[in-house]
């Protein structure tokens, strides 16, 4: 479900401009939710780096009588396959290699699973 299509640094240090890394993925179907997370086995365990609940922007560009027959959540998803960055902080991490994951939430209510 969760493609990592690219991350700017795989190593990161207390040092400016080498304390921080984008990571940029895509879901193959429509999502609510996202999630990275510090190791881990799923997407609600390991500690959370950053998320994102729902994305209103679809819901403010539509008109208030399109939206009149739509639940919130059949109007506030992400588009499958596109592109979504968040950034990781090297104060978040402890020191050494650690997995980190990324998640996200189907219109479903399901997480995608862990390393998927």
């Amino acid at each position: 479900m969760i493609d990592v299509t690219s991350v700017s640094s795989y190593k990161l240090s207390n040092v400016n401009g080498f304390d921080s890394t984008l990571v940029t993925f895509e879901s193959d179907t429509d999502i609510t939710a996202w999630r990275i997370n510090r190791l881990g086995t799923s997407w609600d365990t390991g500690e959370v780096l950053e998320e994102e609940s729902l994305d209103w922007s679809r819901a403010l560009s539509n008109s208030w009588n399109s939206l009149k027959d739509l639940t919130w959540l059949e109007q506030a998803y992400i588009e499958a396959e596109v592109s979504i960055t968040g950034e990781i902080y090297a104060s978040e991490l402890q020191a050494g290699e650690q997995r980190i994951n990324v998640y996200g939430k189907d219109r479903s209510g399901s997480w995608s699973p862990y390393g998927g």
